[in-house]
């Protein structure tokens, strides 16, 4: 029982994970109450000292409106420039700002009682509004019940003192029954869609990245070569890179020498183009980089491919042999023949590689 109690006062059956998840959004959407009710109550007491320049009753007051009104200000300064760097200035910022309210309520009512029952509203209002558990609705306005019985006895006709306690009383317990269930609400939303934009990102991710290699796959590519076909830079660059001996890789060793293989051919071809992100496994052990500029060394980019793929270290096989070919669009107009260009290149020099082996010459590791 006391269990089930807890949970529901605390949201607790919600996981760690997703608070975690929603706390930036709940403390942003709290620092947009905290300005927004700064600026209701410094217009509120503006008017109050306005109003006490010529009207007795509001002229006993002016110091309380002033204090009010300073509070308020300098809550609103730091909801503007502190808070959104320092997310957890907010909730005492909040409670700062209710306790501010009761009080300047309690002082005023000596004079004004029945027109201090806004103040008493806002102070109800402040924490049925800001986006927090239940358990903390609770003891803030306990707490507020406990100084207004504290400084309103002394301060506080008894009548009023009375009618306003029972009020406060009362309608407390209707704003923490409230604020229970627009709060859960709230945070149900929250965290729906922040699950749902997690899964959507998680989702457009899969359908452009390779799961073996993380690099972009052949959906990407035809996308981006899609773009290039209706516009060309002048400079750009295509590399096509294919992995030397992977099918007696995988007739040797097995498939997860082959697919270790390619995870290697990925990482130094990375390593090399650090600088580029549009690298893409376009086939099981075909790839593609794409460079949009024409300063890029292209040249040196694939000399350190070579040396990295050749000093590359896995558990089945020591070295990769890649080969692969560049083309630039300063010699052809379009990227269909930029790619054509690239992919005789790195054919010639595959070509090459095998007449020069006769055999694949990766070797099992022994160590």
């Amino acid at each position: 029982m006391f269990g089930k109690i807890g949970k529901a006062l605390l949201f607790s059956d919600f996981s760690r994970s997703q608070l975690k998840l929603i706390n930036p959004q709940i403390m942003e959407e709290n620092r947009k109450f905290c300005i927004i009710w700064s600026v209701v109550n410094d217009l509120f007491w503006t008017y109050c000292l306005i109003m006490s320049l010529s009207n007795p009753l509001y002229h006993q007051c002016r110091a309380i409106y002033a204090v009010a009104f300073a509070v308020c200000t300098a809550t609103l300064v730091l909801s503007v420039f502190a808070a959104p760097g320092h997310p957890w200035l907010i909730r005492p910022t909040a409670i700062v700002l209710d306790e501010v309210l009761l009080v300047a309520g309690i002082l005023i009512a000596r004079n004004l009682a029945p027109r201090t029952i806004v103040v008493f509203a806002a102070v109800l209002i402040v924490p049925v509004e800001f986006i927090t558990d239940t358990l903390s609705t609770i003891l803030l306005l306990l707490i507020n019940v406990f100084v207004f019985t504290q400084i309103g006895s002394r301060n506080m006709d008894p009548d009023t003192y009375g009618w306003v306690l029972s009020n406060l009383c009362i309608f407390s317990l209707v704003g923490i029954m409230m604020g229970h269930f627009v709060n859960r609400a709230r945070f149900e939303r929250y965290i729906f869609a922040e699950s749902n934009a997690e899964l959507a990102e998680i989702q457009a991710r899969n359908a452009h990245y390779d799961q073996l290699t993380d690099l972009q796959n052949r959906r990407a590519y035809a996308e981006m070569t899609d773009q290039l076909s209706r516009e060309l830079p002048s400079g750009c660059q295509v590399v096509m890179a294919d992995i030397n001996g992977l099918k007696e890789t995988n007739d040797t060793f097995g498939h997860d020498a082959g697919d270790e293989l390619i995870v290697g051919a990925a990482e130094c071809l990375r390593q090399a183009f650090e600088e580029i992100d549009s690298i893409f496994r376009i086939g099981g052990d075909e790839f593609c980089v794409i460079v949009p500029d024409s300063a890029y060394d292209t040249e040196a980019a694939l000399d350190r491919l070579q040396k990295l793929a050749a000093g590359w270290q896995g558990e089945f096989i020591h070295g990769i042999s890649i080969s692969a070919g560049a083309a630039s669009a300063e010699e052809f107009g379009d990227i269909d023949s930029l790619i054509k260009a690239a992919d005789k290149k790195m054919y010639a020099y595959k070509r090459n590689y095998y007449e020069a082996s006769g055999r694949d010459r990766r070797r099992r590791r022994t160590d």
